[in-house]
């Protein structure tokens, strides 16, 4: 009497799983045509201000190149601004890094579209040099930072890249120092110039239809 239940249940067992492949087989997803066309990484350079103050700052980041996507991580920081505490010169030192998002339209053009987007968490510190020169954090208060750019790129070879974009910082978080420094003083315009150097897979591009070859496939 269980023989023909058993039946049943292997030829249940037996469609579920072909049915299960035949879906996996038609159905298409969010990576199905993500590819990794390379890697790089690089210097930045960023002017903006900070407490009235326009300045520069250095950072670098590195990050994988999926179709006309990256993704990686990046760090950058600055100490050009400075504030009087009691009469006190002190230097204001401002750094961040975290998430490193872009997206770039054409590739392979001379001249082509560059967008970026920075989520990253740093330190606002207030700092003064002692006798002996060292440095010497005197307050200090975490952040979050957004950076939202956009601009042209140029590629100069093969495997190096220079963008040029403009952009605003947002500051979260910055309510602990003194004087009235807060968020307002780090908010800022802002510009920076990226250089890319890596690898760079941009053979797929097909003008016809604006899109990557292997996309139609």
């Amino acid at each position: 009497m269980k023989k023909p239940d058993y039946l049943f249940s292997s030829i249940l067992a037996l469609l579920f799983l072909g049915g299960a492949q035949f879906a996996t087989a038609q159905t298409e997803t969010l990576f199905n045509n993500v590819e990794v066309n390379g890697a790089f990484g690089g210097p930045m350079v960023e002017f903006s201000e900070i407490n009235g103050q326009t300045g520069v700052s250095i950072g670098g980041g590195g990050a994988l190149v999926l179709n006309t996507f990256f993704i990686g991580g990046y760090g950058i920081g600055g100490q050009f601004a400075d504030v009087l505490i009691e009469e006190d010169r002190r230097f204001i030192d401002f750094g961040h890094g975290g998430f490193w998002l872009g997206y770039t339209y054409k590739p392979h053009k001379l001249i082509h579209l560059y967008s970026d987007v920075k989520l990253g968490w740093g330190k606002a510190r207030i700092k003064e040099f002692r006798d002996d020169d060292d440095e010497f954090s005197i307050y200090s208060d975490p952040f979050f930072a957004v950076t939202p750019q956009i601009g042209l790129e140029l590629n100069i070879t093969d495997w190096l890249k220079v963008g040029f974009t403009g952009g605003y910082r947002f500051v979260s978080g910055i309510d602990e120092l003194p004087v009235g420094l807060g968020e307002d003083q780090f908010n800022s315009p802002m510009g920076t110039i990226t250089f890319r150097v890596g690898g760079f897979d941009e053979g797929g591009w097909d003008d016809d239809d604006d899109d990557w070859e292997e996309w139609d496939n």
